[in-house]
């Protein structure tokens, strides 16, 4: 095979990695027929356990997308167009479900830890956020991904809140949380929306203001879900102007 599957980062649920070969099938860098790579080189490739990928190719025997042989290995079986664009929605829903949770979770805990930065954070600590943002804000101009300073900007503000227990909570999810933050997810709107919500975010810090710091991150975080997910939440009106502003 061609293509690196190295490149995958992360612990990816069996789904995803179900989808990346498929992904292969369908661009035909693995052909009808052809017998995929063993089983340890694999799982060492896409960077998860051998008994993840195992139910990657378990769920794909049982789409009949891949047959595997008694001895001899798995294969690609020939393609069925209507049970590849099933499978492909199965795993575009769960893909969904799964972000909506992880939004879900991050509006439980995140304006939480905002406010609690409000009050412990140091004029340091929210310089170190300014330059964050004006880097965000150059990468955007230059058209460059961005994801990890918005990574940064949250872990900023878990530091800020002065709990240990918080700040050790959050380096443990980032794995979980960063799946909100993949490339693909990036578009401009959401980066510029970013920019608007961090500002804001500081904004509430400099003020000291625990309940306009919650408030803040709440609709940060309000405005990705609705751009991701197309949610029912809307961006508020102001926030709409200042992206069309950017836009111009």
């Amino acid at each position: 095979m061609r293509r690196d599957v190295a490149t995958l980062k992360g612990k990816y649920l069996y789904g995803e990695v179900a989808e990346r070969i498929q992904e292969m099938i369908h661009s035909g860098e693995i052909k009808p027929g052809d017998k995929l790579p063993p089983e340890r080189t694999l799982a060492e490739s896409f960077k998860v356990s051998r008994n993840c990928l195992r139910q990657a190719i378990q769920t794909l025997s049982e789409r009949g997308i891949l047959e595997s042989r008694q001895g001899d290995g798995t294969y690609a079986c020939a393609p069925d167009d209507s049970a590849l664009i099933d499978s492909f929605a199965m795993v575009i829903r769960a893909q969904r479900e799964t972000l909506r949770q992880i939004l879900e979770f991050r509006l439980l805990l995140e304006p939480a830890v905002t406010s609690l930065a409000a009050t412990n954070i140091t004029n340091e600590e929210i310089d170190r956020l300014k330059v964050i943002v004006c880097d965000q804000e150059r990468r955007i101009l230059s058209g460059q991904e961005d994801s990890e300073l918005d990574e940064a900007f949250h872990m900023g503000l878990a530091t800020g809140s002065r709990n240990k227990i918080v700040i050790q909570v959050m380096e443990t999810l980032n794995d979980i949380l960063n799946e909100s933050r993949k490339e693909p997810l990036w578009n401009t709107v959401r980066k510029r929306a970013s920019v608007i919500g961090h500002l804001k975010i500081i904004d509430a810090l400099e003020k000291q203001d625990p309940q306009m710091a919650f408030e803040a991150m709440q609709q940060h975080l309000w405005s990705i879900e609705q751009i991701i997910l197309g949610g029912d939440r809307t961006i508020s009106f102001q926030e709409g102007k200042e992206l069309e502003k950017q836009d111009e």
